[in-house]
């Protein structure tokens, strides 16, 4: 069940106070509905040893014992983040189907405390070029960091949210990521050590055509959800979320409406012919610099990234 058929299912029925069974060919006892109090709901029941399982502001938390069984609810707070209770659902619905008994209440739990660390608020939204500039290194992270150093190193080499200079680095190998509007000519190095190393690197800049909310194109949300739904270990998910709420994010609806069209991607090599400042060049008492690359006068460095 992807989102769109559990967004369906949900419009279907939050109008009337039953719950619906996922699917009868599902092994466990998954329903969708609203609470008491007209929220969306997941309900899970059987006969399982309940354990201690917390919410928070976003998504309550509720085991209820009923003749025979307990009910599993996760109970979604908000009226304004539906499409993270849509994402959350498509995850915990396929990703059960092997389990039965305790194992999937087991399942459905860890899964859930993998999540959780999504369903936390922020009173900040990132700025407009901030969305840009993070869909520009999740797309890298995804695309070609993971692919390339597998998903632990790949998740690990990623430092844009660190206080560090260079947005991945593997080794001797870095990556330097600007996202740009398709419409732009240059793109701005914010400060002398983005590109200043004593090793080759790469400039990868990414080129996107801002569309309108409607548009079905790339999203913040939409792109996290996919990475997060990719990531098999427990622990590639919590080094995930934790640098997501380092640079700043938390799911709002938000950013769905920042909706944008990849146009391409291109490599440079940063070498030493590449235009670029070094530290070890600039004259005494200068200390800090930012300046911009014109594009149509790097393509000889350009390469396969």
């Amino acid at each position: 069940m992807n989102k769109d058929e559990v967004k369906n299912k949900l419009s279907l029925i939050l109008n009337n106070s039953e719950y619906v069974r996922v699917s009868d060919s599902h092994p466990l006892e998954l329903y969708l509905g609203k609470n008491e109090k007209g929220n969306p709901t997941l309900r899970y029941n059987g006969a399982f040893q309940p354990v201690k399982v917390i919410g928070n502001s976003l998504l309550e938390i509720k085991q209820v014992k009923t003749t025979g069984y307990y009910s599993l609810l996760f109970c979604f707070n908000s009226q304004d983040n539906l499409s993270l209770f849509y994402n959350f659902c498509e995850d915990i619905i396929p990703q059960t189907e092997n389990y039965t008994g305790d194992n999937g209440y087991i399942e459905i739990v860890n899964r859930y405390n993998q999540w959780k660390k999504m369903f936390y608020g922020s009173s900040k939204l990132l700025s407009e070029n901030e969305i840009l500039g993070l869909i520009g290194e999740l797309m890298f992270l995804k695309n070609c960091a993971i692919e390339r150093y597998g998903t632990t190193t790949g998740l690990n080499g990623w430092s844009g949210p660190e206080p560090t200079h260079k947005d991945f680095s593997y080794g001797d190998d870095w990556f330097e990521i600007k996202t740009i509007n398709s419409f732009k000519s240059s793109v701005f190095i914010s400060s002398i050590e983005q590109l200043d190393s004593e090793n080759d690197g790469r400039l990868v800049v990414y080129r996107m055509e801002k569309m309108s909310p409607s548009f079905n194109g790339i999203t913040l949300n939409k792109l996290v959800g996919e990475i997060m739904q990719s990531l098999v270990l427990d622990t590639d998910k919590d080094i995930f979320v934790e640098k997501l709420k380092q640079v700043g994010y938390a799911y709002n609806e938000v950013y769905d409406n920042y909706v944008y069209n990849f146009i391409s991607v291109d490599g440079y090599l940063v070498n030493c012919a590449f235009p670029r400042l070094k530290a070890d060049k600039l004259p005494a008492g200068i200390g800090k610099v930012q300046y911009e690359i014109l594009l149509t006068l790097i393509e000889r460095f350009k390469e396969n990234i």
